[in-house]
């Protein structure tokens, strides 16, 4: 598992009260501090650090050792990179780091915000505080760098940050096309279509460009030849993406890595519904075909879509994640967002 799927799944068992394994050290004291996502509960983290220093007087060896502390701490870190993300409206990418100490072995960027704080590892302050009793390296304080200036002592829950964190208005992006840009938004439908369920893809392209919504998605599988680039026609393929459009590009990266080895193994199960079907190899194509929870802590959808060459960045799908354009009021269509939309940065992250 990623590091940033880790994050979201050890935050969506503290939120529902799952069991996490192995324990949290003073987890009932820790509830009582609720943490909420706002960013002045980063100083109710710092009080109870500073209780748990008091009543445990920790060592940061034997601490470590223990699975409940240890967690304890894993969770204290991803909370507090998910109330940074919150407040800058990008979800946190994590990263692992070896052989840097415990305290730098886990740090966050925010790769799509408008404006990306430094790379930050929440450790440090939390490290800092528990075991060495410093007070003036509190978790509040470094975080309240990164968090913009009104936000800093608010009270407020945060709301949960945009899956595709890039700043991004589809409206303004089209009005800035020139006229050349707007003919490669077009997409020829190939001959059997007509008679191919994705019929219904192909007429509702032109409406989904004006209306829909920007997200992640990420490829189950894509015909093959999309890996080669040529100047015209497109392939077929399977999207996850999640049509409230909060996952992260790294959670669906790995849903659908995980999916795709399900498939090359013929899966028959009644208890995962059409999904199952789908694993099976009896369903050819799928329109917002609900992923199991198991596979993903957030309401995937699959869904079979057309990659035009004219939309790829070099006429090549190079990578399994883009975003995508999605609408409620089209359920289960899902365009590629063609490249000549894309914002600067995202497109040369793409290239480079």
């Amino acid at each position: 598992m990623s590091p940033s799927l880790g994050a979201l799944c050890c935050l969506r068992a503290w939120e529902q009260r799952t069991p996490i394994p192995g324990g949290i050290t003073l987890e009932p004291l820790l509830r009582r501090i609720v943490l909420d996502y706002s960013p002045a509960s980063l100083a109710r983290v710092d009080t109870f650090l500073d209780a748990l220093r008091t009543a445990k007087k920790p060592q940061a060896q034997s601490f470590l050792a223990d699975p409940a502390g240890r967690n304890l701490l894993d969770l204290l870190a991803f909370y507090i990179g998910e109330v940074v993300g919150r407040a800058v409206r990008c979800t946190p990418d994590w990263l692992f780091s070896e052989g840097t100490g415990f305290d730098h072995s886990m740090v966050c960027c925010y790769p799509g915000a408008a404006t990306p704080p430094a790379p930050f590892a929440p450790l440090v302050p939390v490290c800092a505080r528990l075991f060495a009793g410093a007070r003036e390296q509190g978790v509040a304080a470094t975080a309240a760098a990164l968090l913009p200036a009104a936000l800093q002592r608010s009270g407020m829950p945060l709301p949960p940050a945009p899956g595709f964190g890039y700043p991004f208005k589809l409206r303004e992006a089209l009005a800035r096309c020139s006229a050349g840009d707007r003919a490669t938004l077009a997409i020829a439908a190939p001959q059997w279509a007509s008679q191919d369920p994705m019929a219904g893809f192909f007429a509702a392209v032109p409406q989904l460009l004006r209306s829909g919504r920007i997200a992640w998605g990420a490829a189950v599988e894509a015909d093959a030849a999309l890996g080669a680039p040529q100047a015209q026609g497109g392939g077929l393929g399977d999207v996850v993406y999640d049509p409230t459009g909060r996952a992260p590009v790294a959670v669906l990266d790995e849903v659908a890595g995980l999916v795709a080895h399900l498939k090359a193994r013929p899966v028959e199960d009644a208890a995962l519904g059409d999904f199952s079907a789908y694993l099976a190899g009896h369903m050819t194509r799928s329109f917002g075909v609900d992923v199991p929870a198991v596979l993903s802590p957030y309401p995937l959808k699959l869904s079979s879509t057309w990659f035009a060459r004219s939309h790829l960045p070099g006429q090549v799908l190079a990578h399994r994640s883009f975003p995508i354009v999605y609408s409620a009021a089209q359920p289960g269509v899902v365009l590629f967002l063609p490249a000549v939309l894309w914002p600067a940065p995202l497109l040369q992250a793409w290239r480079g």
